[in-house]
């Protein structure tokens, strides 16, 4: 007896949050196009971008990369499990973003 085997793309999805701190040194320019290439990312791999906030310069509790403040960004997305990785190793080879951090929610 043969029974055919069919995932739906959403249960491979869960839901994430991303939060950046991006350099004060980067100007919006770079710090748009740095937003810009993660939602391509996320919606070029199935994947839905539900909500983008900016939450502004911000005091931070330590110098990252002899900075005292940065520049916070929040954005909720669902994609596929197997690209976090992959979406990881992108962030942390942009030079405008000081720290990131991924929760699954």
């Amino acid at each position: 007896m043969f029974f055919s085997r069919r995932i739906l793309v959403t249960e491979l999805t869960n839901d994430y949050e991303l939060v950046a701190i991006y350099s004060p040194e980067a100007s919006q320019v770079e710090t748009d196009e740095s937003i810009k290439v993660i939602n391509d990312f996320v919606s070029n791999n199935n994947g839905v971008v539900s909500e983008h906030d900016e939450w502004g310069m911000k005091r931070l509790a330590y110098p990252i990369k002899k900075f005292t403040e940065g520049n916070y960004s929040l954005i909720k997305f669902s994609i596929l499990n197997d690209k976090i990785n992959e979406l990881n190793g992108m962030l942390q080879m942009n030079e405008t973003i000081l720290r990131h951090l991924i929760t699954k929610v």
